[in-house]
């Protein structure tokens, strides 16, 4: 193992550690709106934005950086059946991070709609923390998946 990739390891390793601290802090935030919350405050359909950029993040660390690399076509790779040639990697990406934005804007669109406009009454003062962490949760977990995506580097060791 040269140093070149033990330095990138460690730094994988980093960055690992750090997703997985921003992912825990989001759902710690998100958990903590669920318990303190009375379900006329805090609709619990509220946290489905934050599943879906959650199983995104998920997902995203499927797609290998090798395959997003090498030009083959649409047809081509090792095997035609399954997805693994660029462009079907690159429309899996394209269509991940679709549905993380798509998760930020409905959390973004929630709090809007449910608790910066005052016209519920029973969703005023403190309760609009309940759509503001909602929001950050969103934001988190998207910072998350951008860092775990981005900012990982690749070595010898992981090519298969």
């Amino acid at each position: 193992m040269s140093i070149t990739s033990k330095s990138v390891k460690v730094r994988n390793y980093s960055i690992a550690f750090v997703v997985g601290i921003i992912t825990g802090i989001a759902w710690w935030i998100e958990i903590d709106i669920l318990s303190r919350s009375k379900p006329k405050e805090f609709d619990r359909r509220n946290i489905i934005p934050a599943a879906f950029i959650t199983l995104m993040l998920f997902i995203l660390h499927f797609i290998p950086d090798v395959v997003l690399q090498t030009d083959d076509g649409i047809f081509g790779g090792r095997n035609d059946r399954y997805c693994y040639n660029s462009k079907c990697a690159q429309i899996s990406l394209f269509v991940v991070f679709i549905i993380i934005f798509c998760g930020v804007a409905a959390s973004i669109w929630i709090f809007v709609t449910d608790y910066a406009i005052k016209t519920k009454p029973e969703k005023k003062g403190s309760v609009m923390w309940f759509g503001a962490g909602n929001m950050l949760t969103c934001l988190l977990l998207t910072i998350a998946a951008l860092l775990g995506r981005f900012g990982r580097r690749e070595s010898e060791s992981m090519i298969f």
